[in-house]
């Protein structure tokens, strides 16, 4: 899969997608829902930068810039792995990348943990938290955690993802750059690989997350499209 490169590669809103696994779009190798997202930017004649310190799993994007950072936790990605310090974190990541716009997708890793759901919800607004305090005129949405296949686990993220989405609210009438974005709505276990965690390659669940992040952000590249 592959896509042919526009005129106007890298020269529009700086955009950031970052996360974990997802949002590499590991298993597949050409993307995943960033591909598909691409994809919807050129239909819209939409010029979009992506931006980010990783171009791994990208093999079919003509900018293949990101941050998905497979296998890390909100507190990682917000505070770095202590097993990997040059790696970076948000901090140094956003500094490098200076986005416009920040597609956060995160808490995943977060249930695999032995910590409550309420310590791993505030762990995901203190990221969100962070990215304000670093980023503050940038617009960012905060995709709310997708489901997993095995039943404890997906119990979890539907509480996790009720407490993150109470504190996002509450921010959300004071920052009006904050946004929320249905992600955990817009796909189910169906879409998932054998895994029951990522999505198939060969299925329809990256471009149903593409959807629904493009539907969210639209009209915010649009506006700042035209500056």
């Amino acid at each position: 899969m592959s896509i042919e490169t526009p005129a106007w590669l890298n020269t529009g809103v700086r955009v950031m997608a970052l996360g974990d696994s997802l949002t590499e779009g590991w298993p597949s190798t050409y993307g995943g829902f960033r591909f598909e997202l691409y994809r919807r930017f050129i239909a819209a004649n939409l010029p979009v930068n992506f931006v980010g310190s990783l171009t791994l799993t990208s093999a079919g994007l003509p900018d293949p810039n990101h941050e998905g950072h497979g296998g890390w936790s909100s507190y990682e990605l917000r505070d770095g792995r202590r097993s990997d310090p040059e790696a970076g974190n948000v901090r140094t990541w956003l500094a490098a990348g200076h986005p416009a716009v920040i597609l956060l997708l995160a808490g995943t890793n977060d249930v695999y943990t032995t910590q409550g759901d309420d310590a791993i919800a505030a762990n995901l607004l203190a990221l969100v938290d962070r990215i304000r305090e670093l980023a503050p005129e940038a617009e960012l949405f905060v995709g709310s955690t997708p489901p997993l296949a095995d039943s404890y686990l997906a119990s979890r993220i539907e509480h996790f993802n009720t407490l993150v989405q109470e504190g996002l609210a509450a921010r959300m009438l004071q920052d009006t750059r904050l946004h929320s974005v249905p992600i955990h709505d817009a796909v189910s276990v169906n879409d998932l690989a054998n895994d029951g965690v990522h999505f198939r390659p060969d299925g329809t669940g990256n471009a149903k997350l593409a959807d629904a992040w493009f539907s969210a952000i639209r009209s915010t590249l649009e506006r700042l499209s035209t500056h």
